[in-house]
């Protein structure tokens, strides 16, 4: 095994780190106040604002008002399907260009010594890259849009229960708060939904050809699967809500998953002081290795619940193959 820093690269190529992280403080054994404090007011709320103030400033100067909404016109709808182009553009292409085009960071914590495939027919076009973006964008980005459009004009309307800014700000920062959960919820599941056979086979496969991933693989899905993974909002018809909040639901799964299969451990954010910024997707990336474990997200323990965590090591591995027809350890999937 040859060392490297924060993991080891093995000699087929492999790269992995030390250790996943555990659940996020909230859910790991014993509780300890402290920790779930600290990551309330650091972590979690760090990322709750982040992610709500990209959604005010698309709610406010890149969407049109509900008004506009109410009759489905097709420019309105023409520019929010350009929007969220632009925004897959600013995530998965920004970082596609810096890790995949530039190697920036060449092969340093990248989970695999291969780059994504350019003369395979399993993809469209033969690429990998191309093949990726034409489904992320053609499939992904068209469904998101109508999503998007529907509930809009339902808003407009009066179909879904509408709350206002200034009605009850106080109940509309503790929905922010909480829409985290509820999508790391509707994620795990949702996925779970997808690895059953007739879906699979109909739709999930063609997500699961990206076993070397990259930002581009993320969103990179049947339209099938999109109609699926895009219904987070369905809270919306019970709860209180305002547009605001939609865009919120509807951005995170768009936009997320081009960090989740990166195909890196961490950014190198300065080469000289090898500053980093980490990324964890390896938990995901053994998703796209082994198949059945990792559905859900790593923060949340779902899979810990039921019985489908994988944590990199062989003897999680051997305990997954226990229970499941799977490959000796080592063999890496290339399709099913």
């Amino acid at each position: 095994m040859v060392d490297i820093v924060q993991g080891k690269r093995d000699a087929r190529g492999e790269w992995k780190p030390k250790g996943l992280p555990g659940p996020t403080p909230p859910f790991r054994l014993p509780f300890n106040p402290k920790a779930i404090l600290q990551w309330l007011f650091s972590e979690h709320i760090f990322y709750v604002l982040k992610m709500t103030v990209l959604a005010v400033v698309v709610w406010y100067f890149l969407t049109p008002n509900l008004d506009q909404m109410q009759t489905l016109k097709v420019g309105p709808v023409v520019l929010i399907f350009l929007r969220n182009v632009a925004l897959l553009m600013v995530y998965a292409g920004r970082l596609h260009w810096r890790l995949y085009v530039r190697k920036t960071q060449d092969m340093k914590y990248k989970y695999t010594n291969r780059w994504p495939a350019t003369k395979d027919s399993r993809f469209l076009f033969g690429n990998q890259t191309w093949d990726n973006m034409f489904w992320s964008i053609g499939s992904g980005g068209t469904i998101w849009t109508l999503y998007e459009v529907l509930l809009l004009w339902a808003y407009g309307h009066g179909f879904l229960p509408f709350a206002s800014l200034r009605s009850n700000p106080l109940w509309h920062l503790a929905f922010f708060a909480v829409l985290p959960f509820w999508q790391d919820f509707h994620f795990y599941f949702v996925h779970r939904i997808s690895h059953w056979k007739p879906i699979y086979k109909a739709a999930h496969y063609l997500h699961h050809r990206n076993t070397n991933v990259g930002p581009w693989s993320g969103l990179s899905m049947h339209p099938i699967e999109h109609l699926l993974y895009f219904t987070r909002w369905i809270i919306l018809l019970v709860v209180p809500s305002h547009p605001i909040h939609m865009l919120y639901l509807m951005q995170r799964p768009a936009i997320r998953p081009a960090i989740g299969h990166s195909g890196f451990d961490q950014l190198v954010l300065k080469k000289i002081s090898d500053k980093r910024f980490a990324i964890d997707s390896y938990f995901h990336y053994l998703h796209h290795r082994h198949f059945e474990c990792n559905y859900g997200a790593s923060g949340m323990p779902f899979d810990r619940w039921f019985g489908s965590f994988h944590d990199g090591s062989r003897q999680s591995y051997e305990h997954m193959r226990s229970k499941r027809q799977l490959p000796a350890e080592g063999t890496i999937v290339d399709g099913r």
